[in-house]
C-alpha cells in the first residue's frame, strides 16, 4: 500500500533529495502554503521551463550538472 494517496491528475516524479529539501524550504517561505503545495509548485516550475526557450536552455544546462552529480554520488 502506498504511504501517500494518489492525487487525481498527478503522476509521481523523482527528484534528488537536495531538490526536495529546497522545494520544501521554498514552500515554507511563501504566504499561500495551502494552495501552493509542492506538487503544484513542481508542476508550475516544469511547465515554465518547458514553455520558455531561455528557461528550457538553462534547465538543460542544469540537467547536465545533475548527471555529473548522480555519477559522483555513492550508491548503497
Amino acid at each position: 500500500m502506498n504511504k501517500f494517496p494518489l492525487e487525481p491528475g498527478y503522476k509521481a516524479v523523482l527528484v534528488r533529495e537536495e531538490t526536495k529539501r529546497k522545494l520544501q524550504a521554498f514552500r515554507k517561505d511563501i504566504p499561500e502554503k495551502d494552495l501552493l503545495q509542492e506538487r503544484r509548485l513542481a508542476t508550475a516550475a516544469l511547465e515554465y521551463c518547458l514553455s520558455d526557450d531561455n528557461a528550457r536552455k538553462r534547465m538543460l544546462e542544469l540537467a547536465r550538472s545533475v548527471v555529473l552529480l548522480d555519477l559522483e554520488t555513492t550508491r548503497p
